[in-house]
């Protein structure tokens, strides 16, 4: 297992007053948003152990993914809720320090990852530097088994270690099931050796979102000419995101406790709304998405499960979304004879020239990773984890592995949110280990 210290060296030392010790399954975008909301809204010492299978913190936008674009706008990519502009004004004032002038304000665009991944360590950095009393370690390891122990929440690492903490926030985005870096190491490895051949096969890709989408255009920004199949999941090739920033409006929603009913108040909205914005879908699937979560309180275990096994992945399609630039180059490529669409096989998507490009929300390895049953794991508005109804006391999920466990709008905006929530929500309690404990 790999530790690497990047708190000041002054913090508070072993044998001080006890802190209590978080782990953050994630060092990704969610992770990083926990984080930064632990150092300020937290207000008691604590160590935060940031655990990752193999990313550093803000590694997640390196290499070629860092040149792929952001799949949000600037404008919904703030990690500060109380400054929701926040991301648009730093990326404003990065581009001014360039010498660049945009055309459009810089709340419309979709930068580079890795721009994105800058703002984030700065105020990670930032926030870290107004917490004396703070400790931040990173650890390289992935985790095997999360359960409850005598005095908090129990990881065992694939290594073999293990170690106990007073919460455990699993903010993993879709690398629980996929990692993000396998996806473009494995697309360009298979590129290179399938153009090597003298009767290349076809290299298929498989997916439906915005990695799929960025994936297959650095293969062919890279030069490579060969055919490329794309087995879509469920809902075809990812969707461009509308003409502005506007949200419809929904009415209240009904106390109901049938999926059907809350379905018929969503779809009489959704139509009564398209109306409204002029025919702008996505809009109108924004604002479902946030009604959604408000009917989802309502709605008995059964129907939340009916949901999550027959909704919940074409209502995610339909919710991320990639720039509509992107969407163009896409389509293009698409109707070439050299990319073709196929139907995506049943089973396991794996053979020496197939790149699985999917992202998704892992509620299944969650769930073994708790050993518990997948369908009877929830997460409430804050995070916090349930198994059939009952709280799974110190654990919370933030993210895109939460929204695999509930609906709710699927953006970074809503992560922060839940970060956010999270945090405020962890019970005060004392601490049993000191720094270094």
């Amino acid at each position: 297992m790999f530790f690497e210290r990047v708190a000041r060296q002054d913090a508070t030392p072993a044998g001080a007053q006890p802190v209590m010790r978080i782990a953050i399954v994630g060092a990704g975008p969610s992770g990083l948003a926990v984080a930064i909301a632990l150092m300020r809204r937290l207000p008691q010492s604590f160590e935060a152990w940031m655990i990752d299978a193999g990313d550093a913190p803000g590694a997640f936008a390196e290499g070629a993914g860092g040149a792929a674009l952001t799949a949000e706008p600037a404008r919904d990519l703030s990690v500060l809720p109380d400054r929701p502009d926040d991301f648009a004004r730093w990326l404003g004032d990065d581009l001014v320090a360039r010498g660049i002038a945009p055309l459009h304000g810089p709340q419309d665009l979709h930068v580079p990852r890795a721009l994105f991944r800058a703002y984030l360590l700065r105020r990670f950095s930032e926030a870290l530097a107004l917490r004396r009393d703070v400790r931040i370690r990173t650890v390289r390891d992935a985790v095997r088994h999360i359960g409850p122990a005598a005095c908090g929440v129990h990881i065992g690492f694939q290594e073999g270690e293990s170690a106990v903490f007073d919460h455990v926030f699993v903010a993993t985005g879709f690398g629980l099931a996929h990692r993000e870096t396998t996806s473009w190491q494995e697309a360009r490895e298979v590129a290179a050796r399938i153009s090597a051949m003298e009767s290349p096969p076809p290299l298929t890709l498989v997916g439906n979102g915005p990695r799929l989408a960025a994936v297959l255009l650095d293969l062919r920004a890279r030069g490579f000419a060969g055919e490329i199949r794309v087995a879509v999941a469920p809902g075809g090739l990812p969707h461009p995101h509308g003409r502005g920033p506007d949200g419809a409006v929904f009415g209240q929603p009904p106390a109901t406790r049938s999926l059907k009913d809350a379905f018929r108040y969503i779809r009489q909205e959704c139509s009564d709304a398209a109306a409204r914005e002029g025919g702008q879908w996505q809009a109108v699937v924004d604002a479902a998405s946030a009604r959604l979560g408000v009917v989802w309180r309502n709605l008995p275990p059964a129907a939340r499960n009916r949901y999550r096994r027959h909704l919940l992945p074409l209502h995610r399609h339909f919710s991320i979304r990639i720039a509509r630039d992107v969407h163009r180059r896409l389509a293009a490529e698409i109707e070439t004879d050299r990319t073709v669409l196929v139907p995506l096989r049943q089973g396991p998507v794996k053979d020496e020239n197939t790149v699985d490009c999917r992202e998704i929300p892992a509620a299944r390895a969650l769930a073994g990773m708790l050993g518990c049953d997948p369908a009877a794991l929830f997460a409430d508005e804050c995070g916090h984890l349930l198994s059939d109804g009952a709280p799974l006391p110190g654990l919370s999920a933030i993210g895109a592995v939460a929204s695999g466990l509930r609906p709710g709008p699927f953006t970074f905006a809503e992560t922060v949110r839940q970060a956010y929530r999270g945090v405020l929500a962890l019970p005060s309690r004392r601490p049993t280990r000191a720094f270094g404990g």
